[in-house]
């Protein structure tokens, strides 16, 4: 038997495996299978570029997201921890190496695990597909691919307004906080569509948390600003301050209206600290913004 033929047959058993783990409700073979397929799809992301090896990583990261769906419904938590940090690990390596395919669809499970896990109240596992969706999302940013960046927020908003609907505070507080990681790095890295399409996800988590009295996650979206206006700032942003400084001015009368008088204030001082200094051409950033929004709906049909 060849080396191929022997890999082979190993994923196809630590997928029987696991999936037998995932519906009897073994917790430490679950974890055990995701961490064996994790590998797998690692190994592969390393090896030469073939359409078999392209299909076959594709298989195991599809395996691990159907799993994880598995053990969220069977409420097996740390099976589904696993099942997050595996796939977020999986797409921030193939996002390193700019194996781009394997990247999205990596990111593209974990997406749709996150929105699962927060929506049947699973706090910690939800928590940990956060981390590993903001850590592809900095990866991405870093190695300068922004419709990978973009997705990264895309998901992190969603999963945020899961967490709001389920009442899962503390996901969509680390989420929003990721999000505004994301952003913060898009910055460094001078990808400025992908930071100002932060600044507006922030805009409609903003206001979502004040209309629907969410006033944590209604705090931390405005210190997310507080800190991608410093960046900004720091790297001649303007565009990116000006949205900022918009954003932020909305929550804070939105705020005010709804009597919410910490955020109000919390957005009142930050806004003072994100304001763009000097002119600026407010047309063409209104265009820019208009464009980056249209965008994200298009990508938010197709998620």
């Amino acid at each position: 038997m060849s080396s191929e033929e022997q890999r082979g047959l190993d994923e196809i058993r630590g997928i029987e495996e696991g999936l037998k783990a995932a519906y009897t409700r073994n917790t430490k073979e679950a974890v055990e299978a995701f961490d064996r397929l994790r590998e797998f799809a690692i190994r592969l992301i390393y090896l030469n570029v073939t359409a078999e090896h392209e299909l076959d990583a594709k298989a195991l990261i599809v395996s691990i997201g159907d799993m994880g769906k598995i053990t969220a419904k069977q409420s097996m938590e740390i099976a589904s921890v696993a099942a997050s940090r595996a796939l977020g690990d999986i797409a921030a390596e193939a996002a390193s190496q700019r194996r781009d395919a394997l990247a999205i669809k990596a990111v593209s499970v974990l997406g749709s695990l996150s929105r699962e896990l927060a929506a049947r109240g699973m706090d910690t596992a939800a928590k940990s597909a956060a981390e590993g969706l903001g850590k592809f999302g900095a990866v991405s940013a870093r190695m300068g691919v922004e419709n990978q960046v973009t997705l990264s927020e895309i998901y992190l908003m969603q999963l945020v307004r899961e967490a709001m609907e389920e009442d899962l505070s503390e996901t969509g507080i680390i989420a929003v906080a990721f999000l505004g990681e994301v952003g913060a790095v898009s910055v460094e890295n001078k990808l400025e569509e992908s930071a100002i399409g932060v600044s507006i996800l922030l805009e409609e988590l903003g206001i979502a948390a004040v209309r629907e009295n969410h006033e944590p996650e209604a705090k931390v979206v405005i210190n997310a600003f507080e800190k991608l206006g410093k960046a900004s700032s720091m790297h001649g942003m303007k565009s990116l301050l000006f949205q900022a400084a918009w954003s932020v001015e909305t929550i804070r009368v939105l705020a005010e209206d709804k009597g919410m008088n910490a955020v109000s204030r919390i957005a009142k001082l930050t806004l003072e600290s994100v304001k763009a200094a000097g002119a600026l051409d407010e047309e063409q950033t209104l265009e820019k913004i208009q464009e980056i929004k249209k965008f994200h709906r298009k990508i938010m049909e197709k998620s």
